[in-house]
């Protein structure tokens, strides 16, 4: 096809249709992929981004009080990218993405250790002045090592391309 492109219209025609081409293909593969900062989606992901973490949070605490403490978590973060937005004159909705970021590292990081998380918790429960470190292990706390870092890092790349 190619071939017969390049006799019928000639070089520069196909060259010019081939650059036209990959610059449409471009403009609709970023507007498709990435919303902008400041699209209200971003508010919706981060809705979704906190139910996520609640779902994933909430089957390894034993007890209301627990519960309650992990709740607090999406709060003061949203209560942290508040402050710094406003210290640094920059748009809530431009620091929604590491908002999300950050709470999806967080959940994610929990996944799959739900049994463990609640031996943990049901023994903090019953010995609340002892160090944590007395207690049964937290294999959780190395999968969030991996996820938190990925997830902000790319909420932070985004934040810096789009």
């Amino acid at each position: 096809m190619g071939l017969e492109l390049r006799e019928r219209w000639g070089r520069t025609a196909v060259a010019g249709w081939v650059v036209g081409l990959r610059t449409a293909v471009a403009r609709v593969d970023e507007r498709v992929l990435m919303p902008e900062k400041s699209s209200l989606l971003w508010w919706l992901f981060a809705v979704i981004s906190v139910a996520v973490y609640l779902a994933a949070m909430f089957p390894g605490m034993v007890n209301r009080r627990q519960k309650i403490w992990v709740s607090c978590g999406p709060v003061a973060g949203f209560l942290a990218i508040m402050a710094f937005s406003a210290n640094h004159d920059w748009s809530l909705n431009e620091m929604l993405p590491t908002y999300c970021g950050v709470i999806l590292g967080v959940a994610l990081g929990v996944v799959g250790h739900w049994k463990a998380m609640r031996d943990f918790m049901t023994w903090r429960a019953e010995n609340p002045g002892k160090p944590d470190d007395e207690g049964p292990g937290v294999p959780w706390m190395l999968q969030i090592a991996f996820t938190l870092p990925i997830f902000l890092g790319g909420a932070i790349w985004y934040m810096n391309n789009y």
